[in-house]
């Protein structure tokens, strides 16, 4: 049996380890009764990068006896390690460690200056922000910048008077800043910000459309002059969503003369605008756009767009789309007919197009359209598939049947096993019916693992499912999870998060980004074999195109089985 590790070898494994050291290393290395001494040897003669680890437990630490071996990192030669001494010192209330901070905000390294003015402002708001204040007139700008995000991100008392001093520079970073500080301090600032929507820097502007965009209040007349001609296009767009984001439908004229800029990217996004806002009276030049441009992207938008308004003459463009030369531009058309604002004969128009469309792609979208928004037909759609010629869409329906648990669906499951060729569709027919007629009983399937439900792809009964962009990166990656009840929420590594509605039927995967057509791709859910070491089972979802991001380029999604908890007690032995 080998030797267990010193106090410094335990450091310098978790300060060497390939991946990032985790809570549970830094808690190993803070019960080791000489960690102190240890963490003082390597403070004065380790390299930077067990500095830093040491530092990472004299935070969790917080003794007086951590915030002096801090002090003496704050002098250290490497940046990296002041920058974890300052924030160790954080924690503190000596008027020393104060005074060695203040001297600290001398630091040429502006990531060093930025962890000191944290510290000071955790420690004590009011006189951090007043410190800031008398320094800031003669501070450069790197030091300018730090005080106004510090001041922004801890809400100092004093921020607003920072803020109009950063407003004065000749720097448009630096007033970017103040005005992204300004926009915290309520409606009082408005009259201001209003003022820097016609700043000379764009970033500027910017800055000052976003912070009033946020509030509902401020009138469309001070966003309708951003739109011209002359503002930076980033301007136009963001005043543009302003205007959207308000739903006042008096911005339409002026918004519809957007739809001749010559930036494509301006331009679809007046399209999308112009239905979210009902604006009925660009129906016309909408039709025109349709009729001449050429673009995949812009014609799939005007469908879109014009599914939405509607009108005799939309409708009469939208029947013309379903048979578009495009596949995106079709299925744009197919989910107008399939929506709720369809004319009475939508219905009639679908299920025609679904005998007499001649791709197959088109004939899938239809069936995927018709289940996700006609429920009422679903049976009649699936009867129809089950009839068509391609083999790919009667194994869809058998599939969507499958999925169906109810007395109709196992009949007609049932009426079509004694017509059926195709080895295949048999396959997935064979399997829906076992689903159909044991409910109860959740086999993996070695030969079909597609048959999985999408949001719960390990058959472990739970109601959503995450799914991981890189598991090797987890918390630090994107993450999807598909609800049971057709919801996706993407959450990215910035903490924003994007919801969808989604579709599985068949090995299509249909999405529905809010205010955007939606989206469809062939996947397939696969297991990785099990590892040896009793490890969760995993899956891997392969989407053949990145339909959560709009592109053509295959994507790859991974879903770890959560560990079942031993719930047995002693009586149960």
């Amino acid at each position: 049996m080998s030797a267990p590790l010193s106090t410094w070898e335990l450091l310098h494994w978790v300060a060497t380890k390939p991946t990032r050291s985790t809570r549970e290393d830094l808690d190993a290395l803070l019960a080791r009764a000489d960690f102190t001494q240890v963490a003082r040897d390597v403070l004065v003669s380790g390299p930077p990068s067990e500095k830093t680890t040491a530092l990472r437990v004299l935070r969790k630490l917080a003794t007086p006896e951590a915030h002096a071996l801090a002090r003496l990192a704050l002098r250290d030669e490497a940046a990296d390690v002041r920058v974890l001494a300052a924030r160790v010192l954080a924690g503190t209330q000596d008027a020393a460690d104060w005074r060695r901070l203040q001297e600290a905000l001398d630091d040429t390294e502006p990531s060093v200056q930025h962890a000191v003015m944290d510290s000071l402002a955790r420690m004590n708001p009011a006189a951090a922000s007043d410190l800031f204040l008398e320094r800031f007139e003669r501070a450069p700008l790197a030091e300018k910048l730090n005080a106004l995000a510090t001041a922004q991100r801890l809400g100092l008392p004093e921020s607003g008077a920072l803020a109009r001093l950063g407003l004065a520079s000749t720097s448009s970073t630096l007033r970017a800043a103040a005005v992204a500080l300004l926009a915290r301090e309520g409606e009082a600032t408005e009259g201001l910000l209003i003022q820097f929507l016609t700043d000379t820097a764009e970033d500027v502007q910017l800055e000052a459309l976003h912070a009033l965009s946020r509030r509902a209040h401020v009138p469309a007349s001070v966003f309708v002059p951003l739109l011209s001609a002359s503002s930076p296009l980033q301007v136009r767009q963001q005043a543009l969503r302003s205007l959207v984001l308000r739903g006042d439908a008096s911005a339409c004229e002026p918004i519809c003369r957007l739809l001749t800029a010559p930036e494509s990217s301006l331009r679809r996004m007046t399209i999308l605008a112009t239905a979210r806002l009902g604006c009925s009276g660009a129906t016309r030049a909408l039709l025109e756009m349709l009729a001449r441009t050429r673009d995949e992207d812009e014609r799939a938008d005007l469908v879109t767009a014009l599914g939405q308004l509607g009108g005799p003459e939309a409708w009469e463009a939208l029947r013309q789309a379903l048979s578009d030369e495009s596949l995106r531009v079709r299925r744009a058309a197919i989910s107008a007919w399939t929506s709720d604002a369809a004319p009475p004969d939508a219905t009639t128009v679908m299920l025609e197009h679904l005998r007499g469309a001649p791709d197959i792609e088109t004939r899938k979208a239809v069936v995927l359209a018709l289940l996700s928004n006609r429920p009422e037909m679903a049976h009649r759609a699936l009867r129809l598939a089950l009839e068509d010629s391609a083999p790919e869409v009667r194994r869809m329906a058998v599939r969507a049947l499958g999925l169906e648990a109810s007395p109709e669906a196992l009949q007609i499951l049932r009426e079509h096993q004694a017509t059926e060729r195709d080895p295949d569709v048999l396959r997935h027919l064979g399997a829906a019916l076992e689903r159909q007629q044991a409910p109860g009983d959740t086999p993996i399937s070695v030969d079909s693992p597609a048959e999985r439900l999408l949001f719960d792809p390990a058959r472990t009964g739970q109601h959503v499912a995450e799914w991981l962009a890189v598991p090797e990166r987890y918390p630090a990656t994107e993450r999807f999870y598909f609800y049971a009840g057709g919801n996706l929420e993407q959450l990215g590594t910035d903490s924003r998060l994007h919801a969808f509605q989604y579709t599985a039927l068949g090995d299509q995967l249909h999405i529905q980004p809010e205010g955007a057509p939606g989206r469809s791709t062939a996947f397939t859910v696969t297991p990785d074999p099990p590892a040896s070491n009793g490890m969760p089972h995993r899956f891997r979802l392969e989407l053949a195109r990145d339909i959560l991001f709009g592109t053509d380029a295959p994507r790859t999604l991974h879903f770890i089985e959560p560990k079942q908890t031993d719930t047995a007690s002693d009586d149960d032995f």
